[in-house]
């Protein structure tokens, strides 16, 4: 097991989002990392239903339920300042029958679509930030790769 380090990269200055995404991954490339394939992660924020709130002026908590092409059978959600969980991708229908205790937060759905790359020993991920239609940013994973050990 080892460490997982997910970064924001600015964009580069006098270019789009997409253009810095090409130019991150042509500098991969040229320094010899392989192509592994796409992966997407997304998210959807949820608050407490006005109705489960006791008194006026109280705020409500934020759960967001996330899902990863890596793991495409499971669901997570993270509490607002308190638990975790991994479900089933069918957690989402559950949120569905929940709306009296949770709603979905208008325009809140973030999504990180991307390529993976192999970079010696690394897994790196350089991904397009996006809420709706609109790019937001540049995401970059990087963790160990399994088992392997290479020189690079």
């Amino acid at each position: 097991m080892g460490v997982t380090c997910v970064s924001q990269m600015p964009v580069a200055e006098g270019k789009s989002v997409q253009q810095t995404v090409e130019l991150l991954t042509r500098k991969l490339e040229m320094l010899g990392a392989e192509k592994q394939g796409t992966f997407c992660v997304d998210c959807e924020t949820y608050h407490t239903a006005a109705s489960t709130l006791g008194s006026q002026g109280q705020a409500g908590k934020l759960m967001y339920v996330m899902h990863n092409s890596e793991y495409p059978l499971s669901c997570f959600a993270l509490f607002e300042n308190g638990p975790w969980l991994i479900a089933d991708t069918n957690f989402d229908v559950l949120m569905v029958k929940l709306k009296g205790f949770f709603q979905s937060a208008k325009a809140s759905k973030i999504e990180t679509r991307g390529t993976r790359y192999q970079y010696c020993d690394f897994l790196v991920k350089v991904g397009t930030v996006t809420m709706g239609p609109s790019a937001r940013g540049i995401s970059v994973e990087v963790r160990p790769w399994g088992n392997r050990s290479s020189m690079c």
